[in-house]
């Protein structure tokens, strides 16, 4: 009877094996689609980076076409001035 029992016991210790190993196979498996999904997300993250850098250099020259206009705006101000001037000349010429 104890040969018998053994011999059951040892089929089921054989049995749950192959269970845990069917297991172990199952996770392996179900393992590999995550990682193929991990390469899209790193690309978008990559991508995001990209597209984080190119913006801050549109902002960039955004900045520096802000101050190319100051500095073209700055002379036309000053031949308003002076346009003024020449103006309040006439008027003053036109008077005497």
């Amino acid at each position: 009877m104890t040969n018998g029992s053994d011999w059951l016991v040892n089929e089921s210790l054989i049995l749950i094996n192959e269970v845990w190993n069917s297991i172990n196979e199952s996770l392996i498996l179900a393992d590999e689609p995550l990682i193929l999904a991990d390469e899209p997300l790193i690309l978008v993250d990559e991508s995001l980076i990209l597209a984080d850098e190119s913006l801050t250099l549109v902002d960039e020259s955004l900045i520096l076409v802000d101050e190319s206009l100051i500095l073209v705006d700055e002379p036309l101000i000053l031949a308003d001035e002076s346009l003024i001037l020449a103006d309040e000349s006439l008027i003053v010429l036109l008077l005497l």
